[in-house]
């Protein structure tokens, strides 16, 4: 420490210690006792205050109530109703006879007054059931199995319990229950109903076992209990049939089972036989076909009947004693025919039951039983047939085969109809002949330039021109109009003004309508193309309707009725003195009785069944109209005319038609645009 420091503090030194006076100290004890009483009474005074003040008001209850409780922890003070008590952590203890000691840790809160409630917990209580059971009971107390002595449980605690007891052959018994508890024993009276019937069973023979479930019940005659619901007994003796019986068990309603009578066991017979397949009757009952094993009724002597096709059948007596088995063998001898096939084309195959038996002209010897016959040759159509060959009676079968072509023709119809009722002939032809007319006949116009065609062809074509009443379900609001009052609108009046355009339509509507896929490609109301390999209906060909009209036997007809003027008698629909008040050129020598067009098929036919092909109406071609140069020599080959055009042909005369060059089937027109003179008919060919 530096000096200046020293300097600036004192020193520090001991007092002098002067001991006192006894005086002294005997007046301090007599100024300090009371002094420290009344200090002491003070402090008391101060502690008591905070203790007041700090303390809170609690309440505490039991239930049941019980007279006193201990409580443990800090002080505490006992007033006639209730506690003073600090803040803080105590614990209570209590008892009460019935019930297990209550001790119960709880807390002071700050909050000034305050009431605590503890509950007792009740010891638990006995029960003792009293029932019609007295064994083998079985008790659940909320689902739990419980010990049972001497129908007395014990240790059940206190409060709500369900209680379920059982008994073996008894329905299960179900209720709620209260247990007091505090070691009280209560009572439980109730009835286990129950769950049987007595069921009397006899049967004949007597001494039959009866099983349920495979465990033996009994033999009979006997009563038996047995529980409610679906039984099925099952009765077993040795010797006889087994059988069995189902009853409806109902508990309390004891019955009589009707007698069950059993049978003796059949008797079980094997039997092998060369050929296999053999049919067996034993008595009056088919067994079935061998190899076979099956039972038979049994101590009876029957007939054994074995029978085969193409077999001799064999006769046997035989007896099968209950519960044997018989095990038999036998070869039956085959019954064999000559049969004879005499088959064109000769290097046909034969088979016989799918067996090839080589070339088809030959003589077999058969078994005598029916037999599959298969003969067969590339490019034909295979024959067969069921046949069955006679013994002592040669036979001979004649087959000629048919080839593919040939039996295709077969199996197409030579008519059909239309879904709107038009009906077209098959035509399949292989004709030559020329179309046009000579330079030197007389009404010859420039177009009808000779033509050689050949037709191999099939093809379907249309007997009668459509009518007005089938191009309305085509095209519903269409009228075919009226001339100078006199109407062509009737519904078998064939349809006219149409344009070509719109028959095409009406072809392609009813292909779809038939699912045929249609033969004129139109869009926007024009022709962009066709396909003639297609099966729809179209508009026939120029050649196809040439060959129908004018080909007869070899000869092309000028006329429909034949070579020369007038027409004959009722020979078609022309211009002629019942139409003279609204035509120009007539028939004078002639009356068809129509003013206008006739319903189709009003007049003969011609050589080819085909009505109207000449006269009513002319008709729409396929073909687009062309004019040839000079006579080809050259044979068209089913010709349908140009890819192309500006227009289409027409042919044949109408109803408006008079002269001597309309007349003519060699006549040619062309257009595009409707007419009331212009109709058609459909054809189609033949896939």
């Amino acid at each position: 420490m530096s000096e200046s420091n020293i300097k600036d503090n004192k020193l520090i030194a001991a007092a002098e210690f002067i001991p006192s006076s006894e005086e002294q100290i005997e007046l301090k004890k007599k100024l300090t006792m009371p002094t420290y009483l009344l200090a002491i009474i003070l402090i008391i005074s101060v502690i008591i205050l905070w203790f007041l003040f700090t303390s809170k008001s609690v309440v505490i209850s039991t239930v049941p109530l019980v007279n006193s409780v201990e409580i443990e922890g800090t002080v505490h003070v006992n007033l006639d109703d209730h506690l003073l008590m600090r803040a803080g952590k105590y614990q209570l203890s209590a008892e009460l006879d019935g019930y297990y000691p209550l001790l119960q840790a709880f807390t002071v809160t700050e909050q000034q007054n305050q009431q605590l409630q503890f509950s007792f917990t009740p010891l638990p209580g006995e029960l003792a059931l009293l029932t019609n059971v007295n064994s083998n009971l079985i008790v659940r107390i909320d689902g739990e199995k419980v010990a049972i002595e001497k129908g007395l449980i014990k240790g059940i605690s206190a409060g709500d319990h369900q209680i379920s007891i059982s008994a073996k052959d008894y329905f299960e018994h179900k209720q709620p229950i209260n247990i007091i508890g505090k070691r009280q024993r209560q009572q439980l009276e109730f009835s286990l109903k129950p769950a049987w019937a007595n069921i009397e069973i006899t049967s004949t023979p007597e001494n039959v076992e009866l099983y349920l479930d495979d465990n033996l019940i009994g033999v009979t005659p006997t009563t038996v209990k047995l529980l409610e619901g679906d039984k099925s007994i099952v009765f077993s003796k040795q010797g006889y049939q087994q059988t069995s019986r189902k009853i409806v068990v109902i508990a309390e309603q004891d019955k009589a089972l009707a007698m069950v009578p059993l049978f003796k066991l059949q008797g079980q017979l094997a039997i092998l036989s060369k050929p296999s397949g053999v049919s067996v009757t034993y008595g009056d009952k088919y067994l079935g076909t061998t190899p076979i094993s099956v039972p038979v009724s049994p101590n009876k002597q029957q007939s054994l009947l074995l029978f085969k096709d193409g077999y001799q059948s064999q006769t046997h007596q035989l007896l099968v004693k209950s519960g044997q088995l018989v095990n038999k063998q036998f070869t039956l001898n085959p019954i064999v025919a000559k049969v004879h096939f005499q088959v064109t084309p000769s290097d046909a195959l034969l088979y016989v039951e799918d067996r090839l038996m080589g070339r088809a002209n030959k003589a077999l010897t058969l078994p005598s039983k029916q037999q599959r016959i298969r003969i067969e040759k590339e490019g034909y159509v295979a024959y067969q047939k069921a046949i069955l060959p006679t013994p002592n009676a040669e036979q001979v079968f004649m087959v000629k085969l048919k080839t593919i072509e040939q039996a295709k023709w077969e199996n197409i119809k030579t008519i059909i109809t239309t879904t709107t009722g038009s009906k077209l002939k098959l035509f399949k032809i292989n004709d030559s002949f020329e179309t046009g007319a000579s330079r030197r006949e007389q009404g010859r116009r420039a177009n009808e330039i000779k033509r050689s065609i050949h037709l191999a062809k099939p093809f379907y074509l249309g007997l009668m021109e459509i009518t007005n009443k089938e191009f309305k379900q085509f095209l519903r609001t269409h009228s075919s109009g009226n001339v100078k009052g006199n109407s062509l609108n009737g519904s078998n009046q064939p349809v006219v003004n149409i344009s070509w355009i719109q028959a095409a339509l009406f072809c392609n509507w009813l292909s779809e309508k038939e699912n045929l896929v249609a033969v004129y490609n139109i869009e926007n109301n024009k022709l962009v193309g066709f396909d003639l390999e297609q099966e729809g209906y179209r508009l026939p060909t120029e050649a196809e309707w040439t060959w129908a009209s004018r080909y007869n036997t070899g000869e092309m007809l000028k006329y429909s009725w034949g070579q020369s003027l007038p027409p004959t008698q009722n020979s078609g629909n022309f211009a002629d003195i019942s139409g003279a008040a609204i035509l120009g050129t007539i028939i004078h020598s002639y009356n068809d009785k129509y003013i206008t067009s006739a319903p189709v098929g009003s007049f003969i036919n011609n050589n080819k069944g085909i009505f109207d092909l000449a006269g009513n109406v002319a008709e729409w071609q396929h073909d687009f109209y062309e004019i040839n140069t000079g006579l080809s020599l050259k044979v068209e080959q089913d010709p349908s005319g140009p890819l192309s055009g500006d227009y289409h042909v027409i042919r044949g005369s109408s109803w408006a038609h008079g002269s001597q060059t309309t007349l003519r089937l060699s006549y040619r027109d062309y257009g595009n645009d409707k007419r009331n003179d212009v109709g058609f008919r459909i054809a189609r060919y033949v896939k």
